[in-house]
């Protein structure tokens, strides 16, 4: 009886697979090496263009280093407004700071002071229910004092 592999197919499939991945691999080979020629071709023109704008357009490229050169000092100026605004920011964030400070101090003052009135309105309370209290007593001791005095058994 002859071998017999049970997982033959299995094995055709991975014989396949790995055809499949080398195939890829070719294509993804001559893709890089296109991009790599492109990318060649591109310096390339790139390199030329540079040479013939030295060489024939002199003025041409007067024109391209003094816009380079008015970008600069833009920059430049863009770059001290920054650190002006930057300063000019921390400056408003520490007046925030600094109001805060005092808006929270005043704020603490005038919880302090409306804790001493209230205070002082109960002390003032306390001294009219006490007088009010002493008042009635005394009205009541003398209408007391009055009955006994008018009354018939004296």
């Amino acid at each position: 009886m002859p071998f017999v592999f049970r997982l033959e197919k299995v094995l055709t499939l991975r014989r396949e697979a790995v055809d499949e991945a080398r195939k890829n691999v070719g294509v993804a080979q001559k893709n890089l090496e296109r991009v790599i020629q492109k990318l060649t071709e591109s310096r390339q023109e790139l390199r030329e263009r540079n040479e013939d704008l030295i060489k024939n357009n002199y003025e041409m490229a007067q024109n391209h280093l003094r816009i380079i050169k008015l970008l600069n000092e833009e920059i430049q100026k863009l770059e001290e407004e920054r650190k002006y605004r930057e300063q000019e920011l921390e400056k408003a964030k520490q007046a925030l700071l600094d109001a805060q400070k005092e808006l929270e101090a005043l704020e603490k003052f005038k919880e302090k002071q409306l804790e001493e009135y209230q205070i002082e309105m109960n002390r003032i309370e306390q001294i009219q229910t006490d007088e009010k209290a002493t008042l009635k007593f005394t009205t009541q001791m003398l209408k007391d004092a009055e009955s006994e005095f008018n009354s018939p058994e004296n």
